[in-house]
């Protein structure tokens, strides 16, 4: 019985603790979450599921493909663990955020000014400039989240554990 009561009060102390999160903070790791499901979830009702079987058998039928599209879902699911992160004070969520996105970023313009092969993901326009505007338009919300994450709170993260 002991034993329960601990497991509550620590499990309530843990909620609590979010509870003094501020609310952008809040707002940015729900917002990251969010974005993320539902863009899976759009993605299956764009394609449907036999069209997502056939986009996971065709990014599977070689290595270099396979593994931009391992690597594609193991950044979503580290987004959405910094989406939760977020939201509990962690200092190292915020800056795994901004990494990832970097990295999306770089792989995206990588691919679609066609200096990259792996074309699993790209960006289309005709000219550079077009495609950057896309990304930068595509990239709005992520921009917004991190504006979030990084403006105001740097203290705040700086005093989380």
């Amino acid at each position: 019985m002991r034993k329960l009561f601990s497991s509550l009060a620590f499990s309530s102390s843990a909620f609590l603790s979010s509870a003094t999160t501020p609310v952008p903070v809040l707002i940015a790791g729900i917002t990251i979450i969010a974005t993320r499901i539902l863009g899976v979830l759009l993605l299956v009702a764009t394609l449907g599921w036999r069209g997502v079987g056939e986009f996971i058998s065709e990014s599977l039928q070689s290595w270099d493909f396979g593994s931009i599209f391992f690597a594609s879902v193991v950044l979503l699911l580290l987004e959405i663990v910094c989406g939760v992160a977020v939201c509990y004070r962690k200092n190292w969520a915020r800056w795994c955020y901004l990494v990832c996105q970097i990295i999306t970023i770089i792989y995206l313009l990588m691919v679609s000014l066609d200096w990259l092969y792996l074309d699993v993901f790209r960006v289309e326009g005709d000219t550079g400039s077009e495609i950057l505007h896309s990304l930068l338009l595509q990239k709005i919300p992520d921009v917004v989240i991190i504006g979030l994450l990084f403006f105001p709170w740097h203290r705040y993260f700086a005093q989380s554990k």
